[in-house]
C-alpha cells in the first residue's frame, strides 16, 4: 500500500510538471496565482488589501523625458503627465485628444487645437505643438514613426504638418506627447504637460488640477527598478502593479499574475522569392497561402501568443474599414485544386509533386535565434510537404539569414516586422523596402497599396488586389502580455504603444 501511494505521488508530481511545462499563452486570457489578499505569494512578497495606488515601474537611470528615454516603461510614463493630439485605439482608429478638428489637403494636414492648459496653468499653443514635434522627430523612437512627416508650422490656433506623401491615416502618427515649449531640452528633469498627473523628478506624482480627468483618476506611485531582469519578480511580490511583456526573444515566459494577451502591430509573414521559378506564379503563391495553417501557427508555433491573420492588416483594423477577415484555417483541398489547375498533378521519381518539367522542392529560411519563428518555419514546411511538395527548413544565424535575404538567396523565409500605427505597408511594396525581399515591384498590388494608403481607394479594393497577387503570405500578428495585480482593472482600449494612454480610467479594488 505504501509503495502504491508513493507511485501515485510520483505520478501526480510528474503530471503537474508536465502541465507547467506545456502551459503557454493558450487558453483563458486571465491567469492568477492562488494568493489571497494579505497573504504571502510564491515569491515571498505580500499583497496589501488596503493599497489604492497604481504602482508603476520606472528605471531611475533612464530619462523621464520621453524624447530621451531608452526604455519602454519610461516612455509609457509620458502619457501620465502629457497628452497627444490623437490617441490610437486598439482597432487602429484615431481619437482626438488635444486636437479639436483636422483636415487634409494634398500633402498637408492641419490640426485645430482644443482649449487646454498645462499643469502650470499656462495655455496650450500651436508653438508648443511645433516644439514637441521637433523634439519627437529628433528622437530615435518617435523619429522613426515620424519619418514621413517633414515639418510642422504654427497657424494661429492650428498646426500645419507637411507630409512627404499624402496619408489617409496620418492622424495615427500624431500621437507624440505634447510638452510645453522649452521644458524638454535635456534628459534631466520632467517636462510640463497637460495630462491628468504631474510627475516629479524624484518619481513622486500628484494630480493635475488643470485636467478634468484628474479628479476621478486613481493615485499613481512610481517604483524604481534597477535591472529589467527584476521587473517580473517585482510584480510577483507585489512591488509593482503592472508590466508588459512582448516576448521579443521568441519564447513565452510565465508570470504569476492576472494577465491579458494583447495583439501587437507585429506582422509575422512568409516571404516568397518571386525570382525563383515557379514562385513567380501568383497561382502557386496562392496555393501556398491556402496550404499553410495560420490558426495552427498562432496556437502551436507561437504557443497562443499570436492572432492568425489572413490579410497583412492588423485583424482589429479590418472591421472599422468595412472588411471581413478571410478564413485563417488551412484549406488543403483548395490548395491542391489550384496546384492541379496549373499542372502540378503528378509526382516525379522522388515522389515530389511535379508538372512534368519542374518539381515543387524548396526551403524555408529562418533565423535560428528566435524559437517562435523556427517553430513557424517547421509548421509551414510540414503543411506544404503534406500537399506533396518537398519543403525543408534552413535555420541559420541571424547574420547569415540577413545576408541571404539581401542577396536573394532563398525560396521562402519567415519574417517579422513592426508596422506603424498608420497601417503603412510600403515596407513591402517599394524598391529597397526593409521587407521587400523577393517581391516583384511591378505587381499591381504595389501601386494598389500606395493608392489605398493615400486614400484613393478602399481597404476592400486593396485587399482584393493583395489576394490576387499574393506577394507574400500573412501568418499572424504577435501578441504581448499585460500582467497585473488582481486588484487592478486596466483599460485596454488603446494600441499597445500607449498602454498608459487611458490610465486615468484604470480602477483598483481593495
Amino acid at each position: 500500500m505504501q509503495k502504491r501511494n508513493r507511485n501515485l505521488l510520483r505520478f501526480g508530481a510528474l503530471f503537474f510538471c508536465l502541465l507547467f511545462l506545456f502551459a503557454g499563452c493558450k487558453g483563458s486570457n486571465t491567469e492568477e496565482d492562488s494568493t489571497q489578499p494579505g497573504e504571502t505569494n510564491i515569491s515571498g512578497g505580500t499583497v496589501d488589501p488596503t493599497e489604492k495606488n497604481i504602482k508603476l515601474p520606472y528605471f531611475e537611470k533612464d530619462a523621464l523625458n520621453p524624447y530621451f528615454a531608452a526604455s519602454r516603461e519610461n516612455r509609457f510614463l509620458a502619457f501620465l503627465y502629457a497628452e497627444p493630439l490623437y490617441r490610437v485605439a486598439s482597432n487602429y482608429t484615431a481619437r482626438a485628444v488635444l486636437a479639436k478638428d483636422g483636415s487634409s489637403k494634398d500633402k498637408t494636414y492641419t490640426v485645430e487645437l482644443q482649449d487646454a492648459s498645462f499643469s502650470d496653468g499656462s495655455k496650450l499653443t500651436a508653438a508648443d505643438v511645433v516644439y514637441s514635434f521637433q523634439k519627437a522627430k529628433a528622437s530615435t523612437w518617435y523619429g522613426a514613426r515620424l519619418a514621413k512627416i517633414e515639418s510642422a508650422r504654427a497657424r494661429s490656433n492650428a498646426v500645419e504638418f507637411v507630409l512627404s506623401e499624402p496619408n489617409a491615416y496620418v492622424q495615427n502618427l500624431l500621437t507624440f506627447p505634447i510638452l510645453k515649449q522649452g521644458t524638454a531640452e535635456t534628459a534631466e528633469g520632467v517636462p510640463v504637460g497637460t495630462g491628468p498627473y504631474i510627475l516629479r523628478p524624484n518619481g513622486q506624482t500628484e494630480k493635475n488640477g488643470h485636467n478634468a480627468a484628474a479628479e476621478a483618476a486613481t493615485p499613481v506611485s512610481l517604483v524604481t527598478i534597477k535591472d529589467p531582469a527584476h521587473l517580473k519578480n517585482a510584480l510577483e511580490i507585489g512591488n509593482v502593479s503592472f508590466l508588459f511583456a512582448d516576448f521579443e526573444k521568441g519564447s513565452y515566459e510565465r508570470i504569476v499574475a492576472q494577465n491579458t494577451f494583447i495583439t501587437m502591430n507585429h506582422l509575422v509573414y512568409l516571404g516568397i522569392n518571386h525570382a525563383k521559378p515557379p514562385l513567380n506564379s501568383a497561382a502557386l503563391r496562392t496555393a501556398i497561402y491556402y496550404g499553410v495553417d495560420q490558426d495552427g501557427i498562432a496556437s502551436s508555433a507561437f504557443q497562443g501568443c499570436a492572432q492568425a491573420a489572413g490579410l497583412p492588416l492588423h485583424p482589429a483594423a479590418l472591421e472599422p474599414q468595412g472588411v471581413s477577415a478571410p478564413p485563417t484555417s488551412r484549406n488543403a483541398l483548395r490548395a491542391l485544386e489550384i496546384l492541379s489547375n496549373i499542372g502540378y498533378n503528378r509526382y516525379d521519381k522522388k515522389d515530389i509533386l511535379s508538372n512534368g518539367t519542374s518539381s515543387l522542392e524548396m526551403t524555408v529560411l529562418v533565423n535560428e535565434e528566435n524559437p517562435f519563428r523556427v517553430a513557424t518555419a517547421k509548421h509551414v514546411a510540414k503543411s506544404l510537404s503534406e500537399l506533396g511538395m518537398r519543403v525543408s527548413v534552413e535555420s541559420v544565424p541571424y547574420d547569415t539569414y540577413a545576408a541571404r535575404l539581401h542577396a536573394g538567396d532563398f525560396f521562402l523565409y519567415v519574417g517579422e516586422v513592426k508596422l506603424s500605427e498608420d497601417l503603412d505597408l510600403s515596407t513591402f511594396f517599394v524598391p529597397g523596402g526593409a521587407t521587400s525581399f523577393g517581391i516583384a515591384q511591378d505587381l499591381p498590388v504595389c501601386s494598389a497599396a500606395s493608392a489605398w494608403h493615400r486614400g484613393e481607394s478602399t481597404t476592400a479594393q486593396f485587399a482584393e488586389s493583395f489576394l490576387d497577387d499574393m506577394p507574400f503570405v500573412p501568418l499572424c500578428y504577435r501578441s504581448g502580455m499585460a500582467a497585473y495585480e488582481k486588484r487592478l482593472t486596466p483599460d485596454f482600449s488603446v494600441a499597445t504603444y500607449d498602454l498608459y494612454g487611458n490610465l486615468a480610467a484604470w480602477k483598483t479594488t481593495g
